[in-house]
């Protein structure tokens, strides 16, 4: 049988011809999946590696995989895209790490700001979740997820790249002409803000760093609303024009 399924296996390197599968992936595929002996499914090691592989052997505890074909970067954008998002209150922080991976995001960066109200994060959870939206959507690369960084830090971190810098003012032009206008290779970071917005010292921050201030229209949205929209947006038309 020949499926989607794919398993995440980070000891799989590029080169190898012959897996062992153990642990919760074993128990899924075998206990769960009920596949067996001579079923195709995926494997991909969350740095880029994946692989077409079928099922050799299975034994109580584990399988034996023989690797059929291998690609790079399946499923993936082909640009550097990065989201820097302030930390939200409640689990919001979960979906916008899930759907932000489903859409190609390289690297999530969960932001401390002077309106930020949830001062913590759970980044094993997050990394937990960022993998299973990995495998569901058949990427091939994991995002890297941050620690909760202070915005001026973040700032300070993330040069040579394009910012589109998220701020709900009426001045600010749309996010569309912008992320048509990019090209090349250059890493790619969407800033969005908390629940309360962007205070003014990060507003000033953003403006003498030469970000470019966006809107994502007429309506407001909430917070991890916009991340995921903007973060679509990015996706749809950079990959339009690849």
């Amino acid at each position: 049988m020949i499926t989607g399924e794919q398993v995440f296996l980070p000891a799989f390197q590029s080169g190898q011809t012959h897996l062992k599968i153990e642990g919760t992936e074993f128990h899924h595929l075998v206990r769960v999946r009920r596949f067996t002996e001579g079923d195709e499914i995926w494997v991909v090691n969350g740095t880029g590696t994946a692989a077409r592989a079928t099922l050799d052997s299975i034994g109580e505890s584990s399988l034996d995989l023989v690797v059929l074909e291998e690609f790079k970067n399946r499923g993936e954008l082909g640009i550097n895209l990065i989201l820097a998002v302030a930390n939200l209150k409640g689990d919001h922080l979960n979906l916008i790490v899930e759907k932000a991976t489903e859409l190609g995001v390289n690297e999530i960066i969960p932001l401390l700001t002077d309106h930020t109200i949830k001062k913590g994060i759970n980044t094993k959870r997050l990394e937990r979740i960022a993998v299973s939206a990995m495998k569901q959507s058949r990427r091939s690369r994991c995002p890297r997820i941050h620690d909760l960084t202070p915005f001026s830090i973040a700032v300070k971190n993330l040069t040579g790249a394009v910012h589109l810098f998220c701020y709900g003012s009426d001045s600010s032009a749309s996010i569309v002409p912008s992320i048509q206008k990019m090209k090349g290779s250059i890493p790619i970071v969407i800033w969005i803000g908390p629940e309360g917005d962007w205070s003014k010292d990060e507003i000033d921050l953003a403006s003498i760093s030469d970000y470019t201030f966006t809107g994502l229209g007429p309506r407001r949205l909430r917070a991890e609303t916009a991340a995921i929209h903007a973060v679509g947006l990015v996706s749809a038309l950079q990959q339009d024009s690849v």
